[in-house]
């Protein structure tokens, strides 16, 4: 009987730092996952000549558009 309370305990004991490591690599993770998201990103973009001025063709198909709607 007495055996068996030492192995239990003896693995018991043997468990709780298998548990704080997986809680601590957790903890890491998190923290990196974290760290990653706030960091800013530098996005290029590339201008393209020839869609650079279509605001004025924009603005001309919704005033036919609205004009349709009119009619």
């Amino acid at each position: 009987m007495i055996v068996n309370i030492i192995r239990t305990t003896l693995g018991v004991l043997m468990l709780i730092p298998v548990f704080l490591l997986s809680l601590w690599t957790r903890k890491k993770k998190a923290l990196r996952s974290t760290t990653k998201a706030q960091e800013p990103e530098e996005i290029e973009l590339d201008s393209d000549p020839e869609y650079e001025n279509d605001s004025h063709t924009a603005a001309q198909t919704e005033d036919t558009e609205e004009q349709e709607d009119m009619v």
